[in-house]
């Protein structure tokens, strides 16, 4: 869940600077919850994410650069 996390913070960041933080954060946070859970990525990224795990096991100096790969090729912003 690596990927899902990094997506769901970089969509928080994304509602904040477009908003300007006028709402509260955890209203921001919880939309952007929403937002990934909703998306059309959400099944895509957990396949690709459990491949990744198949594939490399728990090898982090390997997996790490593969989920954030993930994770910015499934930007929210593009669904």
């Amino acid at each position: 869940m690596l990927s899902g996390s990094i997506l769901v913070f970089e969509y928080l960041y994304f509602l904040l600077q477009a908003r300007n933080a006028q709402d509260g954060l955890q209203e921001h946070l919880t939309l952007a919850v929403e937002k990934y859970q909703s998306s059309c990525v959400h099944a895509k990224v957990n396949i690709l994410i459990e491949e990744a795990f198949q594939k490399y096991g728990e090898d982090v100096e390997t997996l790490c650069p593969i989920l954030v790969h993930i994770a910015k090729e499934n930007q929210l912003q593009r669904c």
